[in-house]
């Protein structure tokens, strides 16, 4: 049972990420996600300046939430990566990328509305902008001009 605020905010993440399939985003509408995501951006960052306790650090480390000292790269657990894996799916499951003018869902909207942003400069993480770039080719698209030098 938790006892204290900073366990209660982790159980409410938990939560959040067994019934939303995602970490909560920064720009979330929902006030609530919203909260949730500036704190677990806080955790990390104290994480990896040391100033959050061993305790801490291995309860994050737990939930999945940080990467472990031995994994030696950070996570790929971030909104990006949930994006990318989502767009490769989206391309084996349909055979084609999401659609920004004709799309079948909302889902699949906001996968394309995500898509170009990326490939319009929405980028800076070098691994993300790889893993843009071999989804593309891989669907035979050119449509990532600001991709193009990547890789």
């Amino acid at each position: 049972m938790p006892t204290t605020s900073w366990e209660l905010r982790l159980r409410a993440l938990a939560t959040f990420l067994a019934l939303e399939g995602r970490e909560p985003a920064v720009r979330a509408a929902v006030p609530g996600e919203h909260r949730l995501a500036l704190w677990l951006d806080e955790q990390r960052r104290s994480a990896h300046a040391g100033r959050l306790s061993a305790d801490r650090t291995e309860q994050l480390r737990a939930a999945g939430l940080l990467a472990s000292p031995t994994q030696g790269a950070p996570t790929k657990g971030g909104v990006a990566w949930l994006k990318i894996a989502s767009i490769a799916e989206f391309l084996e499951e349909e055979g084609r990328l999401p659609s920004l003018a004709a799309p079948r869902s909302a889902g699949e909207k906001r996968l394309a509305a995500w898509l170009h942003a990326q490939s319009t400069g929405g980028t800076r993480d070098a691994d993300v902008a790889v893993a843009l770039r071999a989804i593309l080719d891989a669907a035979g698209a050119d449509r990532a001009p600001s991709l193009a030098h990547v890789g």
